[in-house]
């Protein structure tokens, strides 16, 4: 796998909607102005890794987080790593249990970011601060799946299910809009050559 360049793909990104262009303005400030924007220990905020964990069918694996009590898709810090599309494999498969041979990307690039504002944690001695969040879209060979401890339930959804669990969430469900596009995109295609294969 090569290197990913985040910052050549936020400048080559077509954003969704103007949610997401200022999310890409504010994801580029972000790594011009900091050196270390893939540290945690930047208390201002770091860039974040995730993925939404598809089948071949578009159904979506989600995620309820155990300490947001929120249904989401899998992500984590970057711990120092640059190649976020890295990242967001490893969080899927420590999260998901996945194991990463059956995990693979269904496009080149990120399909969604977003800026989080994430309150203080006085346990872990952590200032308020952002989340720099790059999405990509994973393709899963199984639905096996393990709960890890970061979780209080995963479960595989109808796009529709996964839309009313992340209602809440404008990110998120700017995500699965777009799963939902990319897999009607590759039906109409089947429909006109049943020969053409995503994957």
């Amino acid at each position: 796998m090569e290197k990913f360049d985040l910052r050549t793909a936020l400048m080559e990104h077509h954003p969704y909607d103007e949610n997401e262009a200022v999310a890409v303005r504010e994801i580029l400030r972000f790594l011009n102005d900091e050196e270390n924007a893939f540290a945690r220990e930047n208390t201002a905020g770091h860039i974040t890794g995730s993925a939404l964990v598809v089948d071949s069918a578009g159904n979506i694996l989600l995620n309820h987080h155990r300490k947001a009590d929120i249904w989401i898709q899998f992500g984590g810090h970057c711990e120092g790593e640059t190649d976020v599309r890295r990242v967001a494999l490893r969080e899927a498969v420590e999260e998901s249990g996945i194991p990463e041979d059956k995990l693979s990307l269904l496009t080149p690039t990120f399909i969604d970011c977003a800026v989080y504002e994430i309150p203080a944690n006085r346990t872990k001695g952590e200032p308020a601060h952002r989340h720099y969040d790059v999405n990509f879209l994973l393709l899963s060979k199984t639905h096996d799946f393990a709960v890890s401890d970061e979780s209080t339930e995963l479960r595989w959804c109808t796009p529709a299910e996964a839309l009313k669990l992340v209602a809440n969430d404008a990110a998120c469900t700017r995500m699965i809009q777009k799963s939902i596009a990319y897999f009607t995109t590759k039906q109409k295609l089947a429909t006109v050559n049943p020969a053409f294969n995503f994957q």
